[in-house]
C-alpha cells in the first residue's frame, strides 16, 4: 500500500487567470504522487470558487501574501505550513519573504520556482514546473471540471477588468451590445461588471435595462457568475478573469486586449480564443468582426 503524501502548493498570485495558469502544474503533481493537494493562496483569485470541483485538491486556505506587515505574514505562513507537517511544500514564486519561512518550516522537502526573465506567467510556470520536477509530464490541460450545459442562444459579455487597465470603454461596449441584440440567434445576453463599477457604466445600464434580451449580473454571487458563464455558448470581453474562466470552460471566447497592459493570456488556456488588439484595430472593425464570428 502506497502511503499518501501531504503536499502543499503555495500560490501567492492574485489574478484569476494567474490561478488558472497553475492547473497543469497542480494536475501534474497530483498524477505523480496520487495525493490530493493543499493550496495556500490569495482570496482575490477566488480559488475556492473556481477550483471547487477539482478532485486533485483536498483543501484551499486563503493567506495574506502582501508586503505590508511582511514579518507578521511570513510568520503566519510558517505557522500554517507547520500545522500540516507536510511531506512536500512547493512555492510557485521566487519571493524571498516567502522562501525563508518555507525553508524554516517542518516540511520534509521544499521546492520553489526560481527567478527568470520570462514575463509571460503561463510560460514561466510551465518552465519552472519542468525544472523543479523533470520526471513529470505536465500536460497542457487547463480545463475546469464542470459539466458543460451551454445554450447556443446564450452570450456572456464582461465589460470591465479588475484594475481598469484593459477596459475598452463604455461607449464601445454599448455599440457592440446593441449590435448583438440585433442578431436573431442570440436570445439572452448576460452583461457582467463588478458591483463597484456601477457608476462607470451608468449610461450603458440606462440604455439597455429595458431590453428583454439583457440580464445584468453585478448583483450575482461569484459561484452564480461561473454557472452563468458555463450556461453560455459565447463569452466576449476584456482580457480579464471572466474571459479566462470562459476559456477554461472551453467556450467560444472572443477577447479584446490592449498590449501595453495585457498579454493574450487566455490563449494559453484555450488555443481557440479569438483576439482583438484594441491598439491596432479600430473599434468599428472589432465590433464587425465579433458579430461576424458568432
Amino acid at each position: 500500500m502506497i502511503l499518501k503524501k501531504k503536499i502543499i502548493a503555495i500560490i501567492p498570485y492574485r489574478g484569476i487567470g494567474d490561478l488558472i495558469f497553475h492547473i497543469p502544474f497542480l494536475k501534474g503533481i497530483y498524477s505523480k504522487y496520487k495525493s490530493e493537494l493543499i493550496i495556500f493562496t490569495n482570496s482575490a483569485n477566488k480559488a475556492k470558487n473556481i477550483l471547487k470541483n477539482e478532485r486533485y485538491i483536498k483543501k484551499i486556505e486563503y493567506l495574506n501574501f502582501q508586503r505590508e506587515n511582511q514579518l507578521r505574514n511570513s510568520l503566519l505562513l510558517l505557522k500554517n505550513i507547520n500545522s500540516y507537517c507536510p511531506d512536500i511544500c512547493i512555492l510557485t514564486a521566487p519571493t524571498k519573504r516567502l522562501i525563508i519561512p518555507l525553508f524554516m518550516s517542518n516540511s520534509k522537502k521544499n521546492f520553489y520556482f526560481k527567478k527568470d526573465k520570462i514575463k509571460d506567467l503561463s510560460k514561466y510556470i510551465e518552465k519552472q514546473s519542468n525544472n523543479c520536477f523533470p520526471g513529470i509530464n505536465f500536460q497542457n490541460n487547463y480545463n475546469l471540471n464542470y459539466n458543460t450545459k451551454s445554450k447556443k442562444s446564450n452570450l456572456f459579455i464582461s465589460i470591465d477588468s479588475h484594475h481598469d487597465t484593459n477596459n475598452w470603454g463604455e461607449q464601445n461596449y454599448l455599440k457592440l451590445i446593441k449590435n448583438l441584440i440585433k442578431i436573431p440567434k442570440i436570445k439572452k445576453i448576460y452583461v457582467n461588471y463588478a458591483p463597484s463599477k456601477i457608476k462607470n457604466f451608468k449610461h450603458l445600464y440606462g440604455s439597455l435595462r429595458t431590453s428583454k434580451k439583457i440580464s445584468f449580473t453585478y448583483k450575482k454571487k461569484f459561484n452564480d457568475i461561473i454557472k452563468i458563464i458555463n450556461s453560455c455558448y459565447y463569452v466576449i470581453g476584456n482580457e480579464s478573469g471572466p474571459i479566462c474562466i470562459g476559456a477554461a470552460l472551453n467556450k467560444n471566447v472572443q477577447s479584446i486586449y490592449y498590449p501595453k497592459h495585457t498579454n493574450r493570456s487566455s490563449g494559453t488556456i484555450n488555443r481557440k480564443v479569438k483576439f482583438y488588439n484594441s491598439n491596432s484595430v479600430s473599434n468599428k472593425k472589432i465590433i464587425e468582426k465579433i458579430c461576424k464570428n458568432l
